[in-house]
């Protein structure tokens, strides 16, 4: 039937969703202090995470586009912060590795 189909894909998706934070504590995406580099250089930003959502999903962030999701990251290209299965902010970003602190 329709239902328990619907009720797979559901299903699948939990299982997908807990698949991508197994290597650690679940995190949600950081709500707050978004920024990136514009091609002038000049550091964009603060932002929240509803505006960076809306800007990506008008296709304005190309993968190359420096960015960050807190001021004591270093800035790395867009596709970097959000590999692939990963979903740009929504799945919480693979952020550069730091000895003092965790990942």
């Amino acid at each position: 039937t329709v239902q328990s189909k619907k009720e797979q894909q559901q299903q699948q998706q939990q299982q997908s969703q807990q698949g991508l934070s197994s290597h650690g504590l679940k995190m949600s995406c950081p709500p707050t202090g978004w920024q990136y580099v514009d091609p002038k250089q000049a550091i964009q930003g603060p932002f929240s995470l509803l505006e960076m959502q809306q800007w990506n999903s008008m296709g304005y962030f190309r993968a190359d586009l420096p960015m960050r999701c807190d001021p004591s990251d270093e800035f790395v290209p867009f596709a970097q912060l959000f590999p692939h299965p990963l979903i740009p902010f929504q799945s919480y970003p693979k952020r550069p590795f730091k000895n003092n602190r965790m990942p």
